[in-house]
């Protein structure tokens, strides 16, 4: 299951109280990685790991040494490329995290496990997942693992490198569409990540929830998208403005996003509205997914959680703990 630092850290503690008592990779070249296509898993190491590192972030990533795969390699001109939410990075910049990607059957939706939570500081699994679905990766299992204390920024340029290297587009108008997404993925990652690093060991805060709120926004948008482009751009941003609104108080989030913030998530709703995504019924699909599994993941936490506290001396012990558990997933399920 796939949980947030919060929940990991809330999980941690009830298991432990209730222990007691219950061969290197290789580049490929671009037309091998074609020919294999989404047939095997696909791999993109960071340019900075050393030939020790480039293995053991294998190994994290479940290749092993008689695995097929496909391997690229992220560097400073694919950091540039895609992840342009960071503008200090340059040719030279050096990339550590890395991601792995393997296509799953249609309608399966994107999965993200982030296989070393500590080491990746800036970027959320539901923010990598975000970013994939938004920039038109659908129906996949995606691994980010990094060696070293990073932003996962190199993980999330992999991403979008094996996307292009393994299905590119055929066309320089998809390709054209292809950027456009991406460039609103890039906004949304930016505004959802400085969201969630601003609300940085606030335990009311759940990433999840704004996750949600930001699948509801875009479903929202495709829903009257026809109205929005009869009007002014005057009247669309202050329609979008509302949804932005309702949506943030849907998910019990107004008290954490900044006006400021609040305005970049607007604007980054408008570049979505003029996107060729706006019209993919295949987005509205994945993200009702996200939503979906986002929300069933929460009710299992909870109904596991509630039968191990079934006993009278642990009920005693963590009837505190299981309010605020309950109180934190309220808002998904309300």
């Amino acid at each position: 299951m796939k949980l947030t630092k919060q929940l990991f850290a809330t999980t941690t503690i009830i298991a432990s109280f209730l222990a007691s008592n219950i061969a290197l990779a290789s580049d490929t070249s671009s037309a091998q990685a074609k020919n294999e296509g989404w047939n095997v898993p696909n791999v993109a190491l960071g340019n900075g790991l050393t030939n020790e590192e480039q293995q053991s972030t294998l190994t994290l990533l479940g290749i092993n040494k008689d695995s097929s795969y496909n391997s690229f390699i992220v560097n400073g001109d694919d950091l540039v490329k895609y992840v342009t939410d960071v503008p200090e990075f340059t040719s030279a910049s050096k990339a550590y995290s890395s991601a792995y990607i393997v296509r799953t059957n249609d309608g399966d939706g994107v999965n993200v496990e982030i296989v070393t939570p500590k080491n990746i500081t800036a970027r959320t699994e539901a923010n990598y997942r975000n970013a994939a679905i938004t920039s038109g990766i659908f129906d996949a299992d995606i691994k980010i693992a990094s060696v070293r204390v990073m932003d996962g920024s190199g993980a999330l340029a992999g991403i979008y490198k094996i996307y292009d290297e393994v299905d590119p587009a055929t066309t320089e108008e998809e390709q054209h569409e292809r950027d456009q997404n991406r460039e609103v993925a890039q906004q949304e990652s930016s505004v959802t990540a400085d969201i969630t690093n601003s609300n940085s060991g606030n335990d009311q805060f759940s990433d999840e929830n704004l996750a949600v709120a930001m699948a509801d926004i875009k479903l929202e948008l495709q829903k009257i998208n026809d109205k929005l482009d009869k009007m002014s751009a005057d009247q669309a941003k202050e329609k979008i403005t509302t949804i932005v609104d309702k949506e943030l108080a849907n998910q019990q989030l107004e008290n954490f996003v900044t006006p400021e913030q609040k305005e970049k998530i607007i604007e980054t709703m408008i570049a979505f509205q003029n996107s060729p995504s706006i019209d993919n019924e295949q987005l509205k699909e994945q993200l009702n997914n996200l939503k979906d599994d986002i929300m069933d993941n929460g009710k299992e936490f909870l109904n596991n959680a509630k039968d191990k506290l079934s006993s009278e001396e642990t009920q005693g012990f963590l009837t505190n703990l299981w309010n605020k558990i309950s109180n934190f997933f309220g808002t998904l399920f309300s």
